[in-house]
């Protein structure tokens, strides 16, 4: 997969921001309280736009993205 989508759970602030973003890819469950979790860490290409924005849009910096162009996952062998 070309886009990795990962998250970091000690810093989010639950804000949302992402899965009104991108509700395909992220969710804040109340029973989570709130926090982000990752619905699809492999998201299709019709995504991507909206992962990058909220990426962007996070006030926590608590998503990262890999990406890589030529099709691989970055670290793979």
């Amino acid at each position: 997969m070309p886009m990795r989508v990962t998250i970091n759970p000690t810093t989010c602030v639950a804000s949302a921001s992402c899965s009104r973003t991108a509700p395909r890819v992220f969710a804040n469950r109340d029973d989570d309280g709130g926090f982000v979790s990752v619905i699809d860490e492999n998201p299709p290409e019709a995504e991507w736009a909206a992962v990058r924005e909220a990426e962007n849009l996070c006030p926590s910096a608590t998503i990262s993205i890999e990406e890589d162009d030529t099709g691989d996952v970055s670290g793979s062998a």
